[in-house]
C-alpha cells in the first residue's frame, strides 16, 4: 500500500513544481502517510501462528480427548445420561473444530487429516453408506486405531460420529438391542481417531524450542509446510477470505437454492445434531478474530474497515434461525440469510481491500476458486 502513495506523492511533486508551497504540500503529505504507517504494528506469521492458531489446536485437543474419554465412559455402562454427555462432547469437539477448518497450512494437510476429521460437504450420501456398511460388519479388527484410520473418510469423523447420536432412533439403538455393542464401539473408534488426528496436528506446530513453529521463527523453509516462510502470511490471509467464502457458498447458498420451493434444507450442515447456526457463527467468529489481529498491522482507517466488517459479519450470523434448513423455505428467513450473505460477502472483500493490500501481501487461491 505504501509503494503506490509514495509513487503518487512523488508524481504531484513533478506536477506542482519547486515552488516553496508545493514543498511544503508534499512534505505535509509524507509527514501524514509516514505517521499513519506509524501507527501500525507489523504483523509476523510467527506470532499469528503462536497467539491465535495454536490456542484453537489446544481446544480441538483439549474437547476431541474429553469426548474420546466420553465414549469410554458410556461404552463401559451404557445409560441416557451418558447420551447426553456424549452429545455435550460431541457439540465442543464440532464447534473446536469449525474455529480451525478454513486453516490450509501445516501438519493439518498431511495424511488427509481435515477430510478424516470432518467430511464436508458430503458427496452422495457416503457418511450413511459407509456407517451402514460398518454397522453390519461384525469384524473387530476394523475398529483398531491403525486399521480404522485407513477406512474411508465418511466413517472417520464428526458426520459419521454425528449420525450415530442424532439420526433417528440412534439414542435407543446405541442403549439396547441388537446393533448397540457394535455402534457404541464405532462411536468410540470415531472418538479416538479424531483425538489422535488432533493431537498430530497439534504436536506437530510444536512450539518456540521444536517442532514447525521454531522451524518457522527460524526462517527455514520446509519442502513440505512452507517452501517459502515469507509466504506464509499471504496464505494465512488467504484462508482467512476463503472462511467468508465457505460458509456463503458451502453452508447458505446450497441450502438456499434459487427460491423457497428450491431450497435444499437436507444439505444444511450438522443439520441432525441442531447446530447449523452454532457451526457457522463458530467458523465466523474465529475468522473475525484472525481478522481483528491481522489488522493491527494497518492504519487507523483500515483497521477500522477491517473490525466493521468482521464483526458485522458475526453479528449477521448470530441473528440467524437455529434451522438454517427451515429458513431457507420461507420468506422471512430467507431474508436473513440473504443479509447474512451480504454481510459475509463485504467481509470477505475487506480482506483484499484494505487487508492484504495494506499488509502489502498477495491474496492466492484457496480450496474453493474454481468450484
Amino acid at each position: 500500500m505504501f509503494r503506490p502513495l509514495l509513487a503518487l506523492i512523488v508524481a504531484l511533486a513533478g506536477q506542482i513544481g519547486q515552488s516553496l508551497p508545493g514543498m511544503a504540500f508534499v512534505a505535509t503529505v509524507l509527514t501524514q502517510a509516514f505517521s499513519s504507517r506509524a501507527q501500525a504494528a507489523p504483523v509476523k506469521a510467527t506470532e499469528v501462528v503462536a497467539d491465535w492458531l495454536l490456542p484453537r489446536y489446544d481446544a480441538l485437543a483439549a474437547a476431541a480427548a474429553r469426548q474420546k474419554e466420553a465414549w469410554r465412559a458410556f461404552c463401559a455402562a451404557p445409560a441416557p445420561a451418558g447420551v447426553a454427555a456424549l452429545k455435550e462432547s460431541f457439540a465442543a469437539t464440532s464447534d473446536a473444530w469449525a474455529a480451525v477448518e478454513f486453516v490450509t497450512f501445516g501438519p493439518v494437510v498431511l495424511s488427509l487429516r481435515a477430510d478424516r476429521f470432518n467430511l464436508f460437504p458430503e458427496r452422495r450420501n457416503a457418511v450413511a453408506r459407509g456407517l451402514t456398511e460398518l454397522i453390519a460388519d461384525p469384524t473387530a479388527e476394523r475398529l483398531e486405531p491403525q486399521r480404522f484410520a485407513r477406512l474411508s473418510a465418511a466413517v472417520q469423523g464428526l458426520p459419521a460420529l454425528e449420525r450415530l447420536l442424532y439420526d433417528e432412533g440412534a439414542e435407543a439403538a446405541l442403549l439396547a438391542g441388537p446393533e448397540s455393542a457394535r455402534r457404541c464401539a464405532i462411536g468410540a473408534a470415531i472418538a479416538g481417531n479424531l483425538d489422535e488426528i488432533a493431537t498430530s496436528i497439534r504436536a506437530g506446530w510444536g512450539d518456540g524450542t521444536q517442532g514447525l513453529l521454531a522451524q518457522l521463527a527460524a526462517g527455514k523453509a520446509d519442502p513440505v509446510f512452507f517452501p517459502d516462510p515469507d509466504a506464509l502470511l499471504s496464505q494465512m490471509v488467504t484462508d482467512l477470505a476463503g472462511a467468508y467464502q465457505r460458509v456463503v457458498d458451502q453452508r447458505l447458498l446450497v441450502v438456499m437454492g434459487k427460491s423457497a420451493a428450491e431450497a435444499k434444507p437436507a444439505l444444511s450442515d450438522r443439520r441432525r445434531s441442531g447446530r447449523a447456526r452454532e457451526t457457522i457463527v463458530a467458523v465466523t467468529a474465529s475468522a473475525q478474530a484472525l481478522a481483528v489481529r491481522f489488522a493491527a498491522g494497518l492504519d487507523a482507517r483500515g483497521k477500522g474497515i477491517v473490525d466493521r466488517d468482521a464483526a458485522a459479519a458475526t453479528a449477521a450470523v448470530s441473528a440467524l434461525s437455529a434451522d438454517i434448513g427451515a429458513a431457507a423455505q420461507e420468506a422471512k428467513g430467507r431474508r436473513q440469510l440473504e443479509a447474512a450473505i451480504t454481510a459475509l460477502k463485504t467481509a470477505q472483500k475487506s480482506i483484499a481491500e484494505p487487508l492484504a493490500s495494506g499488509l502489502g501481501v498477495p491474496l492466492g487461491f484457496n480450496a474453493l476458486d474454481g468450484d
